[in-house]
């Protein structure tokens, strides 16, 4: 297995080279790294709620595994009503966010 320090000394600068690269270009960017289980970096620009498919990403990078703290900002910020399992908990109009 690869070590925090490793991840610290090597991988982040590379990603947030890329980081700082797709924020020039206008784009959101989020990755997660895990050198071990349970153990994760995270770098991220941008606006990660540029659309529902980023949000998922950038809640799921931050969960560290428990899909209630994945979920429950989705449902929070997004219309949610076109999901079977969800909907129930829709807080937005079904026009919109």
């Amino acid at each position: 297995m690869a070590t925090e320090q490793q991840y610290d000394d090597i991988v982040a600068p590379l990603l947030m080279e890329a980081a700082k690269k797709a924020e020039e270009l206008g784009m959101s960017f989020v990755a997660r790294v895990e050198w071990e289980p349970g153990e994760a970096g995270l770098t991220r620009v941008g606006d990660p709620k540029s659309s529902v498919a980023q949000a998922m990403t950038f809640y799921a990078a931050h969960a560290r595994g428990n899909i209630d703290a994945m979920l429950m900002p989705i449902v929070r910020d997004y219309n949610v009503s076109e999901s079977i399992f969800l909907a129930r908990f829709n807080k937005h109009p079904a026009d919109g966010r």
